[in-house]
């Protein structure tokens, strides 16, 4: 898939190809006045037709769900984790992790996925969390434009977890990592929950935590948003949120 055009000189919080820019001098709206003029500055007139959010990290907690289940497989299979696999590791699929926790330990990786889908299923039946903002943005967008989800969960999963946090009913469409030939961080997902949303990838808005599903809106031609979780770095996009709650982007999404 060829990225829309300029799509690759995104970077974080800047104004996007074709958007006038601030004149010289002009303070940049402060974050959390509620003012929308902040993503005008990054967005221009463009708003979109349709949004695909991501879901573990954005807005689910199922992150920490995540974590227990693979400390757990890690423990049992007695892996040894090295620095860089935490990076590898956020936003993979369940079947990459277990191809990365098989190097790391004498157990194959398919008794490692077996392992990992227990785990997580057990976890999960904790219950599980809503992430700040999430319901209120969600339904915010969708009031206004037609929702997709996009995550590198299975299938089953992903409506699991959707249910199970009172977001199912919001979304029109589920892309995941079994719906796809190639997930996260390839472009396919975005860019079959745009066009299953009825309109072209460069009219959809992305929203991210994670470098790898960043990397798979931006490739498919979508505008991005990035809200990065704790401790993660904030991926290339073209405006970057500390959190949902930013009040700046209800007051956006109520002008679209």
């Amino acid at each position: 898939m060829t990225p829309a055009p300029g799509a690759g000189d995104r970077t974080a919080g800047s104004t996007s190809p074709g958007t006038p820019a601030p004149a010289p001098g002009t303070p940049a709206p402060a974050p959390g006045t509620g003012d929308p003029e902040r993503f005008r500055q990054v967005f221009g007139d463009w708003t979109p037709q349709a949004v695909v959010f991501d879901c573990d990290g954005l807005l689910l907690d199922t992150e920490s769900v995540w974590q227990l289940a693979q400390d757990a497989v890690v423990a049992a299979h007695g892996a040894q984790l090295r620095p860089e696999d935490d990076t590898a590791l956020h936003g993979s699929t369940i079947e990459d992790a277990a191809t990365i926790l098989a190097d790391r330990s004498n157990s194959s990786s398919e008794a490692l996925l077996a392992d990992l889908h227990v785990a997580f299923d057990r976890e999960l039946g904790g219950g599980i969390r809503l992430l700040p903002g999430a319901r209120e943005i969600v339904e915010a967008a969708g009031a206004r434009v037609p929702l997709g989800c996009a995550s590198n969960s299975w299938l089953e999963s992903l409506q699991d977890k959707l249910r199970l946090g009172g977001l199912r009913e919001h979304f029109a469409v589920l892309e995941a990592s079994d719906t796809v030939e190639h997930p996260k961080p390839a472009p396919d997902m975005y860019a079959r929950a745009a066009r299953a949303l009825g309109v072209q990838p460069d009219q959809a808005l992305a929203l991210e935590d994670s470098g790898t599903g960043a990397s798979a809106a931006r490739d498919a031609g979508l505008r991005l948003i990035a809200v990065p979780a704790p401790g993660h770095p904030a991926p290339e996009a073209d405006l970057v949120l500390g959190s949902l709650t930013d009040p700046d982007l209800a007051a956006w999404i109520a002008t679209w």
